[in-house]
């Protein structure tokens, strides 16, 4: 087994205020996937402005931290916030939904597409390949956090979590780095370097998400609140399930032209 590595949480300070690395890792992922997603604007077929690529980076933002927390509150702790409602606000504290927070960034590209008269799939095909960075540097933060951390087990990684007991576990917060945040982004990056069908891209995030994440939760230790909520599935498998033949559907549908725009002449055309 491994020794947890006791990286301290708080990064450094700025006068009396303390940053942590959950927070800036956050950040960083903010910043890197703007930066990407100014450069990739410039190489699709309708060009994305630095303008626009912000702007649709305020609807992304406001829909991931808003579908997060309320998936959070619904899924993994209801009956705590329906006795507690003010806690709902104290976001500070941690509670954030990745399926919750999906959800919430769909409506914000739904949202930022009608604003500027685009396609919502062609929207989510153009963010997609950005979020495992967001998503990676999160699960390294959860490690860092001493969090999330993945059942027993006598592996040769296994590591002592402080706040999971004497007993080594899965480094679970690392496979998810590694396969929703490495793996998935070389898939989207390589996948959509090629001009693919409308809504492929999108499709093939939901479905390789939904796949990664469903394996990697036999691994974790399910929320205390909780535990199995079906069967010997946890809410992160029942939540990951759905995804993966959805994602199916949808790439099926995009290889089909079903979210192609059309022409007044009704030929199949490119994707505003």
């Amino acid at each position: 087994m491994l020794a947890y590595p006791h990286i301290n949480p708080v990064g450094f300070h700025i006068g009396p205020i303390p940053i942590h690395w959950y927070g800036l890792l956050e950040i960083i992922s903010f910043v890197i996937g703007t930066i990407w997603l100014i450069r990739r604007g410039r190489r699709t077929e309708r060009q994305w402005t630095k303008e626009q690529v912000l702007d649709l980076e305020y609807y992304l933002s406001v829909g991931a931290i808003a579908g997060g927390r309320l998936g959070y509150i619904l899924w993994y702790d209801l009956p705590y916030y329906l006795g507690h409602p003010i806690d709902i606000l104290k976001v500070w504290e941690g509670g954030m939904s990745f399926h919750g927070g999906l959800i919430g960034v769909i409506l914000g590209c739904w949202v930022y597409a009608r604003k500027h008269k685009r396609s919502t799939m062609a929207v989510l095909d153009f963010v997609a390949p950005a979020a495992p960075i967001g998503l990676g540097l999160g699960r390294l933060a959860n490690f860092i956090n001493d969090q999330l951390f993945g059942r027993v087990s006598h592996l040769p990684w296994a590591v002592v979590f402080p706040a999971g007991g004497p007993e080594p576990r899965q480094p679970s917060q690392i496979y998810e780095f590694l396969l929703e945040g490495v793996v998935l982004l070389l898939i989207l990056a390589i996948y959509g370097h090629k001009r693919r069908p409308t809504g492929a891209v999108g499709a093939l995030f939901v479905l390789f998400y939904g796949i990664f994440r469903f394996l990697v939760e036999y691994t974790r230790q399910p929320d205390i609140q909780l535990g199995f909520v079906l069967g010997r599935l946890d809410m992160g498998q029942v939540l990951s399930a759905p995804m993966i033949p959805i994602g199916i559907a949808l790439l099926y549908w995009a290889y089909r032209g079903g979210f192609e725009t059309r022409n007044r002449d009704g030929a199949a055309g490119a994707p505003p």
